[in-house]
């Protein structure tokens, strides 16, 4: 019998992270004979903080539960996982819970007023009982996977599905390599840390296309404005995903900027630019907190270079190095991408459900 399976994502303006890598999830799933539902949680108005507070189950995520087998939820929100996990108690299904990022880390600095009067700790609580009833846990590092080993103690359910790219949609034909730097960043985030990016540019002539929009915008230019290398920064404001390849392809390097703060969230992930860099044949220069996940796989696969000391003089150096050997590497990133294709990625996810019905 055609199993269903219910996917419980929250609502979000735009194209989010989590819709698209749940989007190839839910096709890898439909295209092996199951039967997907969705429901998204709508966060608009005084029902965010009624869900924050409350935490209780829609009526109609009940109803559109009653036929499921088997919830897959994904988090951030923290909330996905707390509401799939009563919905699937209370009907006695397994569910699982996808982690992109460790927001309960970030939380304590982001939110730190909310943390203070003990708001997110009982999110948190809760979230993490939910992880200790989940049938499976689905992480994106390496990193990841032991750092929630040790708070919930859960090894066996714990599995790396990494974050990825798609290699048809992110392909380059032979085209001329114009832009020396190039930079995914959703300026609705603070963390980019594209100051630091900037403050570098100062120290050499090195031309950077930003693709992105969002309430920093105006900021990240106001400080290009100041630091009087308006000319060699290009801004494109938000292009859609399947619009990437045309600025990829044009570029030379991809840039990937985190604080350089000893937080969690910034130490054990690793940003989804990553891969479509690669997937781009484009060879990646970050900076961050020092031994983090993005470190690890920059070295490992020889990929560019890693800055974790905060100088912008030592980032302008090694922006022009990796810029000057990016045709070297070129074809070393493109033959990494296919481990990181989301198609081949969900194909994982598939087997671990159909163990599960097994």
């Amino acid at each position: 019998m055609k199993k269903t399976i219910l996917l419980l994502t929250t609502q979000s303006k735009g194209i989010s992270a989590s819709q698209i890598r749940m989007k190839y999830f839910r096709q890898a799933l439909e295209k092996c004979n199951y039967n997907i539902v969705n429901f998204e949680i709508s966060l608009n108005g005084l029902k965010k903080y009624l869900y924050y507070f409350y935490r209780f189950p829609p009526k109609d995520l009940a109803t559109k539960s009653k036929n499921a087998d088997l919830i897959l939820t994904t988090s951030p929100t923290l909330l996905n996982a707390i509401l799939a996990y009563k919905v699937a108690k209370k009907r006695s299904i397994p569910f699982i819970v996808d982690i992109r990022d460790i927001w309960e880390e970030y939380a304590k600095t982001a939110h730190f007023l909310f943390y203070k009067v003990g708001v997110i700790k009982g999110i948190v609580r809760e979230y993490y009982e939910a992880l200790t009833h989940a049938t499976k846990i689905f992480v994106v590092t390496e990193h990841m996977k032991r750092y929630y080993e040790n708070i919930v103690g859960l090894a066996d359910k714990l599995i790396v599905i990494s974050n990825g790219t798609d290699t048809d949609i992110i392909r380059c034909r032979e085209t001329k390599r114009e832009v020396d730097l190039i930079c995914l960043a959703d300026l609705n985030r603070p963390y980019h840390n594209l100051e630091f990016l900037l403050e570098a540019l100062k120290g050499n002539n090195l031309r950077l296309c930003i693709v992105g929009g969002g309430s920093f915008l105006p900021k990240i230019k106001k400080k290009a404005q100041d630091l009087g290398i308006n000319e060699k920064v290009i801004f494109v404001g938000w292009v859609p995903y399947e619009n990437l390849a045309s600025y990829l392809c044009r570029a030379k390097v991809g840039v990937v900027g985190r604080p350089f703060i000893y937080n969690v969230e910034y130490l054990y992930t690793i940003p989804v630019k990553t891969y479509d860099y690669l997937a781009a044949g484009l060879p990646v220069i970050a900076y961050g907190p020092e031994n983090s996940a993005l470190e690890a796989f920059i070295k490992q696969n020889a990929l560019g270079c890693y800055i974790s000391k905060p100088d912008p003089s030592v980032l302008s150096k090694e922006l022009n190095v990796i810029v000057e050997k990016s045709d070297q590497l070129r074809e070393k990133a493109r033959r990494i991408s296919p481990r990181f294709d989301r198609k081949n990625i969900a194909k994982k996810v598939v087997e671990i459900i159909d163990e599960i019905f097994a």
